[in-house]
């Protein structure tokens, strides 16, 4: 029996994402990089190659379905809570598309709350699914999307327009984790958003080194975040929404908050409960990306595919990611963490606060031994 385990490893799992110290506008639009004549001849006839979000079929029913123990799983997180002494948690489980259970710890599993890093797997899929209504593919290296780089009135330089989609979506494209940024984002000089971080590597080759090893990188989502305007025409947090949370029932899910401008790597503020119909909807067994990862993206030497990270071993298939972000703010630290069990049982945590590696591991293990 195949299984999907959501437990991101102690090298994987934790990436930092932190809060800017100054409120940014609660919109996306200003996510639209401006054009630059010396990047690239923006042309008049420059139009984005997709405008409406694209229409995906719902995932195959499961024949069987084998329901986690949800009371089991519950006392583990609360006793994870009580472990490393989180005053405000919510977790939510659920399977087959439906949430079977939730609960909450000063915060209900229905609440919004930043997610960070977990955004990597909305853009991911956000993008997968432009892919599939186009003559592109993962595949596909950046050299190849001109009118692309014309809507958005820049263009990669000659090293990085080598690179293909791929590259980035799995980390192998050698650019750093950050670009300008401190340990703690870079606060309160509003450099930590996609536009930035896109533009900045879209310029200078001084970012990308020769290693094309694997390199976890928010500099390669927010390529990923831009790249999806370019294609739409759209803002990220707009078109995404539209595309990939609303056929998922993801009500709650918006790029907002202190972080919206790190959009396609950070952005997103979503339900426990929502983000669970998310990974249900788009992770679900039967998508031909969970049978068959290396067609579409997948680096098999960390375990990285389409925002998420696989494992296997011993007859079972997991996934995993986890989020983090730290802020020299208290009540700006956040986490969250979610993991796929058997038949794509899932559950998904949020929590206030920064804490080590070691507890996300711990919660990770506790938890997918019981969603087997």
């Amino acid at each position: 029996m195949r299984i999907i385990q959501l437990a991101a490893g102690g090298l994987f799992a934790l990436f930092g994402l932190v809060a800017l110290s100054t409120m940014l506008p609660q919109s996306t639009s200003a996510l639209q990089s401006a054009p630059n004549a010396q990047e690239h001849a923006q042309t008049a006839a420059a139009k984005p190659l997709l405008t409406a979000p694209p229409t995906v079929s719902a995932p195959i029913p499961l024949a069987q379905t084998s329901v986690p123990d949800t009371t089991a799983i519950e006392t583990a997180w609360r006793a994870w809570v009580t472990r490393h002494g989180v005053d405000t948690s919510a977790m939510a489980i659920g399977i087959n598309g439906t949430i079977i259970t939730g609960a909450g710890q000063g915060r209900t599993s229905d609440q919004a709350y930043p997610v960070a890093s977990l955004s990597k797997a909305v853009t991911a899929m956000c993008l997968n699914t432009i892919l599939e209504q186009s003559d592109h593919s993962w595949d596909t290296p950046l050299s190849e999307l001109t009118p692309v780089w014309n809507t958005l009135g820049m263009a990669p330089h000659a090293e990085l327009a080598k690179l293909p989609l791929s590259a980035l979506v799995t980390h192998t494209s050698g650019l750093p984790k950050n670009i300008g940024s401190d340990g703690t984002a870079g606060e309160g000089r509003n450099m930590y958003t996609q536009a930035n971080f896109a533009r900045a590597a879209l310029r200078d080759p001084a970012h990308l080194p020769a290693s094309r090893a694997h390199l976890y990188s928010n500099v390669n989502f927010a390529l990923l975040g831009q790249i999806i305007e370019g294609f739409t025409g759209q803002s990220y947090g707009d078109y995404c929404q539209a595309a990939v949370m609303a056929p998922a029932d993801a009500r709650t899910a918006q790029v907002a908050g202190r972080m919206w401008a790190t959009a396609g790597f950070g952005g997103w503020s979503i339900s426990a409960a929502d983000y669970a119909r998310f990974a249900m909807h788009w992770y679900a067994p039967a998508r031909p990306w969970m049978q068959r990862p290396a067609d579409f993206a997948y680096n098999p030497d960390s375990g990285a595919g389409l925002g998420v990270f696989h494992r296997t071993g011993k007859g079972t298939h997991t996934l995993n990611h986890s989020g983090l972000w730290r802020s020299k703010t208290p009540a700006r630290r956040i986490g969250a963490l979610f993991v796929m069990g058997t038949n794509g049982s899932v559950f998904v945590a949020n929590w206030q606060g920064s804490l080590p590696s070691e507890a996300y591991a711990d919660l990770r293990k506790s938890v997918t031994v019981l969603l087997h």
